[in-house]
């Protein structure tokens, strides 16, 4: 295994796994089991559950069509971990373990609809059911954000996670960008600055124009490379770049 240690995809979910197994403890009781994490790109969709999704079949893990047996299966949308702040991250997390509880020791309504009990159970941990993420919305739904209560357990487990050690190496290793940040001293260190924090991507550079739009008054107009000093051949005046 020494060769693997190194690779992106241990680190990714190395990382998430710690996160499942902490919030599992704190908030659980340890109840949930072990869960196959993926990654899903679905539109605006920060994360799903699936109860036994998964089963092993000759040493290989296929879709569980059964749900007789099986594992079940967390997926997270990447895409979010670069537009939304830590503690998001960490609350979409408990969101899909909420339902894994309710599958396996509640009463589940039809698939994607947030029941009552639901509700409730997310309340417990700390987190408050709202179909627009605001205070005041709904509590129950078919689609559903959230947002933290203060000094809930929830809270009081994130903080714990994320000031601690074994989560800021993990993190780090899977996002060697914040290197650099660790090494200038940059990085948060507070919980109230942690939470908050958003990987800075770097953005693209834009592609150099190639093409630029000449005219002049509308006497006429041409294409041609940026920088150009042209004329017009019919009334001798100048064209000017259109930016």
């Amino acid at each position: 295994m020494g060769e693997y240690q190194d690779k992106p995809t241990l680190k990714f979910y190395g990382l998430f796994l710690y996160i499942f197994d902490h919030f599992n403890h704190r908030l659980f009781n340890d109840q949930l089991k072990d869960v196959v994490i993926t990654i899903t790109r679905q539109h605006n969709v920060f994360g799903h559950y699936i109860f036994k999704n998964w089963f092993i079949v000759e040493g290989k893990k296929v879709f569980n069509e059964d749900e007789t047996v099986g594992t079940d299966e967390i997926a997270l949308n990447p895409s979010m971990f670069t537009r939304f702040p830590l503690i998001e991250i960490c609350q979409t997390i408990v969101h899909e373990m909420c339902h894994a509880w309710q599958h396996h020791y509640g009463n589940p309504s039809r698939p994607g609809y947030h029941n009552k009990e639901w509700a409730a159970k997310m309340m417990e941990v700390g987190l408050m059911p709202s179909h627009n993420g605001k205070v005041g919305g709904k509590t129950v739904g078919q689609h559903m954000a959230d947002y933290p209560i203060e000094g809930s357990p929830f809270m009081k487990a994130s903080e714990e996670l994320l000031t601690g050690d074994v989560f800021a190496g993990l993190y780090i290793e899977a996002n060697p960008a914040l290197e650099e940040l660790m090494n200038s001293g940059e990085l948060p260190t507070t919980f109230d600055e942690i939470k908050d924090f958003i990987i800075n991507v770097p953005k693209p550079k834009p592609k150099p124009q190639t093409r630029a739009k000449y005219s002049n008054n509308g006497c006429c107009s041409v294409w041609g490379k940026p920088g150009m000093d042209i004329s017009c051949n019919t009334c001798g005046e100048p064209l000017k770049e259109i930016n």
